[in-house]
């Protein structure tokens, strides 16, 4: 099975956590804040996050799970987070 990081925060972010829930793979989706989290749907293919998390714990979390793919499917002007997101994977 196919492990998945998505970064998410726009609503393309919420539609690909949907559509990976029906696939053949382990989703763990990240969301800045629990509002975010609310409006993600639960699966039994996805974990959802809806904390903040700092570079470090991206870092951890990359080499801890062993994702096969990350998504950032983070807004546009978030660019802080997608640098820390291409820092973990490198």
């Amino acid at each position: 099975m196919t492990k998945i990081c998505l970064f998410g925060g726009t609503s393309e972010g919420r539609r690909l956590a949907a559509f990976l829930g029906k696939q053949d793979a382990e989703v763990t989706v990240c969301v800045a804040t629990e509002y975010g989290e609310q409006l993600l749907e639960n699966s039994e293919k996805i974990r959802l996050s809806g904390k903040k998390l700092s570079p470090e714990e991206i870092r951890q979390m990359m080499q801890e799970e062993h994702f096969d793919l990350v998504i950032d499917a983070t807004h546009p002007y978030a660019v802080q987070i997608t640098e820390n997101i291409a820092a973990a994977c490198s």
